[in-house]
């Protein structure tokens, strides 16, 4: 890569990273292509030369942190059992949702609101491919015997759902978690304590030995 097309990257990544902030903070019909070129601290121009458009931005923005299903399978692919890949599943989600607050926040209000049709199925399509993933590797882990009859579907949601609601909901997580510190609650401790959670809850639910 040369130089000139390493700057032009990272002008374009800066600018995702803005306006996915302000996306996450504001949503998407109340940040303006002007506020996000004044947070970015460039012409307004630069927008439509590297996007085209508000929305072509905001698509940008959504799709180069969805979790990909080739993410998830290329990351257990180096697990035997089934245990060892659900516990990676869990550790992969965990670190990318806490890495990509913001991120979340705005693909589950799209979801939620679902007034760009083609945005919301695209979410929907990639979700219910990691959904089928993680719902694959415990119903082999039932079939193998190595976790006991449950409803697949529902503990699938239950694992996305604990995540999300931790990543996405912070003041009622601080205070069910009794601390007025968000930054604690997104620190590597408490992100252990989520995981270690999250384990003990299946292995339990799943009878794992």
């Amino acid at each position: 890569m040369s130089s000139e097309e390493k700057i032009q990257n990272d002008k374009r990544a800066h600018i995702l990273d803005v306006a996915e902030y302000l996306f996450a903070q504001q949503g998407f019909e109340a940040v303006s292509i002007r506020e996000i070129s004044k947070a970015a601290d460039i012409n307004i121009a630069m927008v439509s030369y590297y996007f085209g458009s508000k929305e072509k931005l905001y698509e940008a923005v959504v799709t180069r942190k969805l979790i990909s299903s080739e993410l998830i399978l290329h990351y257990i692919e180096r697990y035997n059992c089934s245990t060892d890949k659900l516990f990676a599943i869990v550790d992969l989600l965990t670190d990318k949702f806490f890495e990509h607050r913001n991120m979340q926040t705005i693909i589950f209000r799209e979801m939620a609101m679902e007034q760009r049709t083609a945005m919301a199925e695209l979410i929907a399509n990639q979700l219910h491919q990691n959904f089928t993933i993680i719902n694959d590797v415990i119903q082999k882990g039932i079939k193998q015997k190595e976790f006991k009859k449950v409803d697949v579907e529902l503990t699938v949601m239950t694992i996305i759902g604990i995540v999300k609601i931790y990543t996405t909901s912070s003041p009622v997580v601080c205070k069910v978690l009794k601390t007025e510190d968000k930054e604690l609650m997104f620190s590597k401790q408490y992100k252990l304590r989520l995981k270690k959670y999250l384990k003990e809850l299946l292995t339990n639910h799943l009878g794992i030995k």
